[in-house]
């Protein structure tokens, strides 16, 4: 709220002298100036500063009001960096929790090469026979047309 006076013997354009108030804007805090004393609706308007009469006031009010700013902005930021090292905690918690499944994952994969490798010696194992019976059969058959060949022409 503004204080207000009539001390002043400045006057108006309706002849009135004017008021003299206090600012109570973050933006001139304390600082002094003039008005019409009548309501805004039949006012003619009148207004000035009254530059010198607060300065330090103002000054102080503007360095209290910056002071205000200055620890909100720091409440702020300290509020944002604990949330920000909770969630560097999680993400710490994340990556912990991927390398125990990153363990799981070459343990299973480790697994499966084994059996793999098994698989692997157990197909090759199964074409080897496979070509010695091919062989065999073929050797059988080379030799049984042989024999026919050789009984039909006696």
């Amino acid at each position: 709220m503004s204080q207000n006076s009539y001390s002043s013997q400045r006057k108006c354009a309706c002849g009135l002298v004017v008021k003299t108030l206090n600012s109570s804007t973050t933006s001139n805090p304390g600082r002094r100036f003039y008005r019409c004393p009548h309501p805004d609706f039949s006012s003619c308007g009148y207004w000035e500063w009254e530059d010198q009469a607060f300065p330090e006031v103002a000054y102080l009010r503007n360095l209290e009001s910056s002071l205000k700013d200055v620890k909100m902005e720091m409440d702020n930021s300290k509020i944002e960096v604990g949330n920000l090292k909770i969630e560097m905690e999680n993400l710490k918690i994340a990556v912990e929790n991927l390398k125990i499944k990153a363990g799981h994952l070459s343990e299973i994969i480790a697994t499966l090469e084994a059996s793999n490798d098994l698989v692997v010696e157990k197909v090759r194992t199964f074409e080897d026979k496979y070509h010695k019976i091919k062989y065999k059969v073929m050797i059988s058959c080379f030799l049984f047309v042989g024999f026919l060949v050789a009984i039909t022409t006696k």
